[in-house]
């Protein structure tokens, strides 16, 4: 069993719109569930046919540590923002909710977004430390001539496990509408989080999750994972 705390952070994609207690996300946690990189293809097209989901990769097939990396990376609903050098951007106001912030960086970037200073936790984070990690469907990696043109990037985590098809189909909606409308030319990078055969797991084969609250934010436990033999 492997245990993990998350603290005051949402599941993905899932709950941007409406930023609820994160209890009401994990309640809709469902066990994740090893798929081929073509099943999630498929399940990602029925909402966003004209674009491409990209992979999280593992540095070895079977490597437990790089399975619970992507794992928690999956998770994390955390404002990755980037510009077309690489550079991190860092939100400038208050607000929390993540999807308060999506909102203002496609409203108003400039005001709301600048490079990442040097005392920040995310110094030294480029777009390329993340396009190391994704592959495409076809498992061929990512380079930012694969990128579609923009000034800027955004990182979008979303998995198959956290919530419905319905709700990731009206987060993908807003985020649409949210893009359509800005006046600043930022592309959404949506990387899967599912458990993957090609990390060298039984496909079809699940992964137990567990999960509760504590005043320090919430616990999640994971259950064996399960790798081939």
């Amino acid at each position: 069993m492997v245990n993990f705390r998350l603290v005051c952070a949402f599941l993905g994609l899932f709950g941007l719109t409406s930023c609820g207690p994160m209890m009401k996300t994990l309640v809709g946690l469902k066990n994740p569930q090893v798929q081929s990189k073509a099943e999630v293809n498929t399940y990602f097209k029925d909402v966003l046919p004209d674009e491409p989901t990209y992979f999280l990769t593992v540095e070895k097939v079977g490597d437990s540590a790089s399975i619970y990396r992507n794992l928690l990376l999956g998770f994390s609903s955390e404002m990755k923002l980037f510009d077309q050098k690489g550079t991190r951007y860092c939100y400038q106001g208050t607000e929390e909710c993540s999807g308060v912030q999506m909102t203002q960086a496609f409203a108003s970037f400039e005001n709301n977004y600048k490079p990442c200073l040097y005392d920040d936790i995310a110094n030294g984070e480029t777009l390329d430390d993340y396009l190391n990690l994704m592959v495409d469907v076809h498992g061929q990696r990512i380079t930012k001539a694969d990128l579609p043109v923009a000034h800027y990037y955004i990182i979008q985590n979303w998995n198959t496990y956290s919530g419905s098809k319905k709700r990731f189909r009206e987060d993908v909606q807003w985020l649409s509408t949210l893009r359509k409308d800005s006046t600043t030319n930022i592309a959404v990078l949506f990387i899967n989080g599912d458990l993957l055969v090609d990390w060298g797991l039984v496909e079809g084969e699940e992964l137990q999750i567990k999960f509760r609250k504590s005043k320090e934010g919430y616990t999640l436990t994971y259950g064996n994972l399960p790798i081939k033999k």
